[in-house]
């Protein structure tokens, strides 16, 4: 009988660390996995060549050929930005005064989207924004006249803009200028 019960603790023994070790492993994987993500998506190659920090960049419309997402709409121009809040307030403005849907996200570092404003919402006056850090303290930012201060959530983000087209060729001489109006400049 002692035997088996010894048999039985050491099995415990055993299994203690293992549990252990797999939900550290699994917490760790949930709550690394969107910063890892987002920090590919901010600071990869593809970041670099755009340019986007602290400004508005345009890829290529999407086709068969050009895609770094996994399944991207075609019917869909996108701009982009990483903001960094680290030095001070980032400005954002738009005025695509478009007929056809357009949106702007922002996102967190962890891929939390804190913030989305599209065509219905603006209901045709342009998008003016001020990104401030979280835990600006008592510092308070010189807020452009007319802007909607908006506290990011970590000092570092992502924002997408995207613009509806049906028939990217045919509509291009309306939506490329809509989506360049995009702004996005440390202030």
């Amino acid at each position: 009988m002692k035997n088996a019960t010894l048999r039985n603790r050491d099995w415990l023994y055993r299994a203690l660390p293992l549990l252990a070790t797999a939900v550290l492993v699994h917490v760790l994987a949930v709550w690394l996995t969107p910063y890892a993500i987002m920090k590919v998506l901010m600071d990869g190659s593809d970041a670099r060549a755009l340019g986007m920090r602290n400004q508005a960049a345009f890829p290529a419309p999407v086709s068969a050929k050009v895609r770094t997402v996994v399944m991207p709409s075609p019917d869909l121009l996108y701009s982009v930005c990483v903001y960094d809040l680290s030095n001070g307030p980032v400005h954002v403005s738009a005025n695509p005064q478009l007929p056809s849907y357009w949106s702007i996200a922002l996102y967190g570092a962890n891929s939390d989207n804190f913030f989305v404003v599209n065509d219905r919402k603006a209901a045709g006056k342009p998008v003016d924004l001020l990104l401030v850090p979280e835990h600006s303290g008592t510092m308070q930012p010189a807020v452009v006249a007319g802007s909607q201060v908006l506290v990011s959530p970590s000092n570092q983000g992502f924002l997408l803009m995207r613009v509806l087209t049906g028939d990217y060729e045919t509509e291009k001489a309306v939506v490329e200028p809509a989506r360049r109006t995009l702004v996005c400049r440390k202030l």
